[in-house]
């Protein structure tokens, strides 16, 4: 991952934008050596593992399958929020110097070693672990458990489940802050009034890291 010293993000930085922004594309060599597989899929940080380890699945049908029902080399590439960031926030705008356009981000890059969940245990607590973290706002919670176990039994058998082992993580924010103090609030405001669908959230995350 390219960030300076000024975007480069801590280790529990990098977890963070994983734990509010689980939707990954997954990234596995190709067995002919031409384009990888990619899959988007969200992944999770396996409650049993003080985030070691990240667990998911995809549909045993899909191409990308293959490569993760054995143990093999990941990339995951998770993205926070982004948005673009107007030079016409910026203070030295009207001080008459030269300024540009850019993108603020969030991201983080994520490299580990794949191991296929084969047990139906395994495979049963990896789709459990997913609803309980994604149904935990519902007033009242879906859980597989309360589907028929014929109907369980198939659809455990038509996933592919994987454990991720992490062997690098590294996250950027691009955050302004290499601007002043005072450019970083004009940005802040800027995107508290845009229009683009991130700003709010790409604003708060600024706001977050004490910017402006």
């Amino acid at each position: 991952m390219y960030a300076p010293t000024h975007f480069a993000a801590s280790r529990e930085e990098a977890i963070n934008v994983i734990t509010r922004y689980p939707f990954a594309m997954l990234v596995t060599p190709s067995e002919d050596n031409a384009l990888p597989l990619i899959t988007q899929v969200p992944l999770i940080f396996d409650q049993q593992s003080e985030n070691r380890r990240l667990i998911g699945h995809l549909a045993r049908s899909n191409p990308q399958a293959r490569a993760l029902s054995k143990e093999g080399e990941v990339l995951a590439l998770f993205a926070g929020p982004n948005a673009y960031i107007s030079p016409s926030w910026y203070e030295s705008k009207s001080d008459g110097k030269g300024v540009v356009p850019t993108w603020n981000y969030v991201s983080v890059e994520l490299t580990g070693q794949t191991f296929p969940l084969k047990e139906s245990t395994e495979k049963l607590r990896c789709v459990n672990e997913l609803s309980k973290i994604f149904e935990e706002d519902q007033p009242k919670p879906w859980k597989l458990s309360d589907e028929p176990e014929d109907y369980i039994q198939k659809m455990l058998n038509g996933i592919v489940a994987f454990s991720i082992e992490i062997t690098k993580i590294e996250a950027k924010y691009k955050l302004s802050q290499n601007r002043s103090a005072l450019d970083q609030a004009r940005v802040i405001a800027g995107l508290q009034s845009s229009k683009q669908s991130n700003a709010t959230s790409l604003a708060q995350m600024m706001i977050e890291q004490g910017l402006g």
